[in-house]
């Protein structure tokens, strides 16, 4: 999934530099005055690899999740700058088993589970410094995305049928964490943009983790645009 969306972002990057190649391109033709059959609302769906950590690290427990799709709702305050909120879904739960041979006749079982799930709310605004009637445009993206989950840590091991915990962490709450990057969108019709986003910055607020240091992501997405005015 991460390197089709990789490769669909490329495609992106491609059309904007032959677009810049070639001033008069469709691609960058842009009307005398604004569209004013583009409503302010609109809603879309995005496919995106972004992981969002549930964690607490005083506890020493977390985990990640990875949403399948992402849903949201936007309101442009100008033809520049538009903000949205938005909707996604993840969990995850792993098994691990492994066997310790005691002795001869004695056989440990080692397990241990991680589980964690959560609901993302990105609050996300997008700005560009461009002419915003060009098809193709470029915009700088922000997001804070708040995250109401739980994330558990179990590890026990089985002798003679009798099951010891080791070890187990559980915690839940509201987890936050910011992104920010660039994307690159399309004006397909008056009703629908494509666009693809790289998110090159991701920022636990409670504390910064490894995993945060190292995350970049990649997204596809399809925007519709709400009420339009059909007599323009």
């Amino acid at each position: 999934m991460k390197t089709f969306l990789l490769s669909l972002l490329l495609s992106f990057a491609t059309l904007a530099a032959v677009a810049q190649v070639r001033p008069g391109s469709a691609l960058m033709q842009r009307p005398a005055t604004p569209d004013s059959t583009r409503s302010k609302f609109y809603i879309g769906v995005e496919l995106s690899s972004v992981s969002y950590v549930v964690a607490d690290h005083y506890k020493k427990v977390g985990g990640t999740f990875t949403p399948l799709a992402h849903v949201h709702v936007g309101y442009r305050l100008s033809e520049r700058a538009s903000l949205q909120v938005g909707l996604a879904y993840g969990a995850t739960d792993d098994n691990f088993e492994s066997i310790y041979y005691k002795a001869a006749d004695s056989t440990i079982y080692r397990s241990t589970r991680l589980s964690n799930r959560g609901l993302a709310i990105p609050l996300t605004l997008q700005l560009t410094p461009f002419n915003p009637g060009r098809r193709l445009n470029f915009y700088a993206t922000a997001s804070l995305v708040p995250i109401i989950g739980e994330v558990r840590d179990q590890r026990s091991e089985t002798l003679d049928g009798k099951t010891d915990i080791k070890y187990s962490a559980y915690d839940s709450g509201i987890y936050t964490i910011a992104t920010a990057g660039v994307v690159l969108n399309y004006k397909i019709s008056r009703r629908f943009d494509v666009y693809g986003k790289a998110n090159l910055l991701y920022k636990e607020l409670k504390r910064e983790s490894e995993y945060a240091k190292q995350a970049r992501s990649v997204a596809v997405g399809l925007n519709y645009n709400l009420n339009l005015n059909r007599n323009k």
